[in-house]
């Protein structure tokens, strides 16, 4: 399940209706769950928001308010089950909370991208 892939689901899924402190933890923590995520097979997607709010709790303080904030707001809106798109689909999700999700998976791609080897 890598965070990319979310991030362009939550956009692609609103495109039909628009065209929207740290926890003090080691780069080292974050890329590690940073990595973790990316190697969530889509059958087992309920893991997702386990593992997004593992990566939530491990944003370095170097990291920046956005890449922090970014993080919750991915922990927070994860559906339960893992399915993103489902959740856009059938409303448990808004499409301004769909389009959030985007930019917040980008800002934490960006940062993991940056900081992470892959």
């Amino acid at each position: 399940m890598r965070i990319r892939r979310l991030a362009l689901v939550a956009a692609a899924t609103t495109l039909p209706f628009t065209l929207t402190a740290c926890g003090g933890a080691s780069v080292e923590d974050f890329c590690e769950q940073y990595e973790a995520i990316d190697q969530i097979d889509d059958e087992d997607a309920d893991q997702a928001k386990d593992a997004f709010e593992e990566l939530a709790d491990n944003v370095p303080d170097d990291a920046g308010d956005d890449v922090e904030e970014a993080a919750k707001f991915l922990a927070e809106n994860m559906p339960e089950d893992g399915d993103f798109e489902a959740a856009v689909e059938n409303g448990d999700l808004s499409e301004d909370d769909a389009q959030e999700f985007a930019s917040a998976a980008e800002t934490v791609q960006g940062y993991g991208d940056e900081n992470c080897e892959s």
